[in-house]
């Protein structure tokens, strides 16, 4: 909150997101204070996106009614599985009957709300992570992130793997798992617009396609980034060294970079190739041998001046974003 009062950018803003943590935690007087905060500093547009992170076990229904009272008009549920096996591998506080009350209750208080769902997980065949998603569109929920189980260096999870006590799906399961979870949500009418997003028309995420797309944010908290004038800032990420820092200075902002031109470019490419939308030809000074394979090989579509990756390239984003990196790296013009 004082964080909120004291930073210096000003004008008003278009969306916002409660995250990081487990901020349904909090109670919704909290979440209404911080919202109250932030209207009042910034002014927030009419009908504003103003999303909360939410774990299933820590909701209920009078919360989620609650909650649908202090201004926030989206959740992000963090649901994972509905399989309870999954659920506990993962480590997750929430149980299956916990995520399906969380389903059915967000359904009745919020118009728009979305549903994280993952995949890649040890012991999680095709038919199980089927079976996810036949349950999760049940719902109908407007919107599905899918990711991919990453695994941190030292977690717990990352020591079992070094073990051999777990064993993750083999690369060809993967993809296998995503072209499942691509072509049942997108046979069910949602739009892949970014790489792990897909939407009912309408409901894409502003939040997340303003940074997509490298538009400017203000981050508060622990952890938190801001980007504004082309200058990145981010805060101490340790909580009691934030709470000290915002006391003594008024202020937890530890890194303040500059971009460069080179940077702004690089960002452009690795986000926006993320999205649908693509990216503008004139942003990109890159071979057009470079293009023109990766367009034979069906990575890219090429159309009007932008360039988008197909389905394919999406399985193959991270290939396709080096090539043009590397392409651009050697290329010593940088458009402005």
């Amino acid at each position: 909150m004082k964080e909120i009062g004291a930073t210096p950018f000003a004008g008003k803003i278009k969306t916002v997101y409660i995250g990081g943590g487990t901020p349904s935690l909090l109670e919704p007087s909290e979440i209404e204070a911080i919202i109250n905060k932030l209207q009042e500093k910034f002014h927030p547009v009419h009908g504003a996106e103003i999303t909360l992170e939410a774990n299933p076990g820590t909701i209920d229904l009078h919360k989620i009614r609650a909650l649908s009272n202090t201004g926030i008009n989206r959740l992000s549920i963090g649901l994972q599985s509905m399989n309870p096996g999954e659920l506990r591998f993962l480590g997750r506080i929430h149980d299956e009957n916990d995520s399906r009350n969380a389903l059915k209750w967000t359904g009745r208080h919020f118009d728009n709300f979305s549903v994280d769902i993952m995949y890649g997980i040890p012991g999680q065949d095709h038919a199980g992570l089927r079976d996810n998603l036949k349950q999760l569109l049940s719902y109908n929920p407007p919107h599905i992130s899918a990711y991919e189980l990453s695994i941190e260096k030292n977690t717990p999870l990352s020591y079992m793997l070094s073990e051999g006590t777990i064993t993750l799906p083999s690369d060809n399961d993967k993809i296998a798992m995503y072209e499942l979870v691509s072509d049942s949500l997108t046979g069910k009418d949602y739009l892949h617009y970014e790489i792990s997003s897909y939407s009912r028309k309408g409901y894409h995420c502003r939040h997340n396609m303003n940074y997509w797309m490298r538009g400017e944010y203000l981050g508060f908290g622990a952890s938190a980034h801001t980007l504004v004038h082309e200058t990145r800032l981010r805060n101490i990420q340790d909580t009691t060294a934030y709470i000290r820092l915002m006391e003594e200075r008024g202020t937890a902002v530890v890194e303040e970079i500059t971009l460069t031109d080179l940077d702004r470019i690089n960002e452009e490419i690795f986000l926006q190739l993320r999205t649908d939308r693509g990216i503008n030809t004139d942003r990109i000074s890159t071979s057009p041998e470079l293009i023109h394979h990766l367009e034979q090989e069906g990575l890219i579509l090429k159309k009007n001046g932008w360039i988008r990756l197909t389905e394919k390239g999406m399985l193959l984003s991270n290939r396709v974003i080096v090539e043009i990196l590397y392409s651009i790296e050697k290329n010593t013009e940088i458009p402005v």
